[in-house]
């Protein structure tokens, strides 16, 4: 063993950097394990989010959801936890899948397959600081047209009893 000017071998010097250095790497290492990278495009998104979502893996899918998407997941996942886990699994195919992106907006139109059939499906991403995310499905007039409706019928009423 050699000794250094101070007395102290030269071996025992070396040991401090070397552990420091593997504690560094090993905390980087762990680090750069825990996060996930996401996809980035919006069929890939829409790939792994119906991947998760066919697996009832919606703590999962909720990573590549808006919040509008994260609150109807919250809901399905109540509904989902009361029946049999293999009950609601799914295998879905990609038939088709093609995006139109305009801006931070991209409107996809599916054709899927799966245990209960083929059907269309349009999915609609939203781009938030740089990662797509799939958004809730847009709800239809159809409330409009039932606030309309009850309206014409409560004013009908009205008209009647003068």
């Amino acid at each position: 063993m050699y000794f250094a000017k101070n007395g102290v071998p030269k071996a025992k010097k070396m040991r401090k950097p070397l552990t420091v250095l593997w504690l560094g790497l090993s905390v980087m290492a762990i680090a750069c394990q825990k996060k996930q990278v996401l996809p980035n495009t919006p069929e890939d998104v829409i790939k792994a989010y119906q991947a998760y979502y066919d697996n009832n893996q919606f703590e999962e899918a909720k990573q590549l959801s808006t919040q509008a998407e994260q609150q109807r997941l919250n809901d399905l996942t109540k509904m989902v936890s009361s029946l049999s886990a293999d009950s609601t699994k799914l295998k879905t195919v990609f038939v088709h899948l093609q995006c139109q992106t305009k801006g931070d907006t991209s409107l996809c139109e599916c054709l899927l397959k799966d245990q209960d059939g083929t059907y269309n499906v349009q999915y609609r991403l939203i781009r938030i600081k740089g990662q797509w995310l799939v958004d809730a499905p847009q709800e239809s007039a159809q409330p409009d047209e039932m606030l309309e409706s009850g309206a014409d019928t409560l004013i009908n009423f009205i008209d009647i009893q003068n």
